[in-house]
């Protein structure tokens, strides 16, 4: 009988926020994975607590690293010295954060020819398969009109959400003319829900994803960083790991 492979290391940043602690309530399930570090803010005030056995939060990502994979899903004003520091440690970047713009797509293809780095505005498997739906279904009905809706808690800072504009660049690799108006809502503590519509004459197709627990992400997250940790060097997304990699 073969040996049972060894845990992943991992490295958590964003450690003290909601998304943090559902991945590190979520690693505590997974025994292929092994936390190594949790990094928060300078300025976080859970600085110095254990948040698993051994391990406590700090604020210096380098003096973790190296590490199998990394996973961020912190503060987009923190994206840069996550990129230097996992590219100075060769270490694979799984970046859930989300908000950074346009400004930072050179940072990420210097870092994608150096490490595996996926960037994922959400890492639920059931909106990896709708952005996959999104995009048939716009290039089928190239004449429907397409709108989305997404409603996320009072706390979610950007707006549109990174899992909107995802959606709809779905919606343009099927049909690129498309004009898509996107409302977005925030109320009351709703994790995240989306639907997307495509209006013909004498018809509505919809889609709908509605996020029921948060934990969703985390095990997404989780499994996605697991299988980022082997890949080579490259840019990828959530839906590399369900469908392929078919492009850079």
């Amino acid at each position: 009988m073969s040996a049972p492979a060894r845990p992943v290391t991992a490295v958590l940043v964003g450690a003290s926020g909601r998304m943090g602690r559902a991945l590190l309530a979520a690693g505590a399930a997974r025994p292929e994975v092994r936390w190594v570090g949790a990094i928060a803010s300078p300025t976080s005030g859970a600085l110095g607590s254990e948040v698993a056995p051994g391990l406590r939060i700090s604020a210096d990502l380098a003096a973790v690293l190296p590490a199998q994979v990394v996973i961020d899903f912190s503060h987009p004003s923190a994206t840069r010295t996550t990129l230097r520091d996992c590219r100075a440690a060769r270490s694979p970047l799984l970046l859930g954060t989300t908000g950074q713009g346009a400004s930072l797509e050179a940072d990420f293809a210097a870092a994608a020819r150096e490490i595996p780095l996926l960037i994922a505005p959400n890492t639920s498997l059931g909106v990896t398969v709708l952005l996959e739906l999104a995009a048939l279904a716009a290039g089928a009905l190239p004449a429907h009109h397409a709108a989305i809706r997404e409603v996320h808690h009072r706390g979610k800072r950007d707006a549109p959400s990174g899992t909107a504009l995802a959606l709809a660049a779905a919606v343009r690799q099927g049909h690129p003319a498309a004009s898509i108006p996107i409302q977005s809502e925030r109320e009351g503590e709703v994790i995240g829900e989306h639907r997307l519509s495509l209006e013909g004459e004498g018809e509505i197709l919809a889609f709908t994803h509605r996020a029921l627990d948060r934990g969703l992400f985390a095990r997404g997250a989780l499994a996605a960083a697991l299988w980022l940790a082997s890949r080579p060097p490259g840019r990828y997304a959530m839906r590399d790991m369900l469908f392929g990699k078919t492009k850079t």
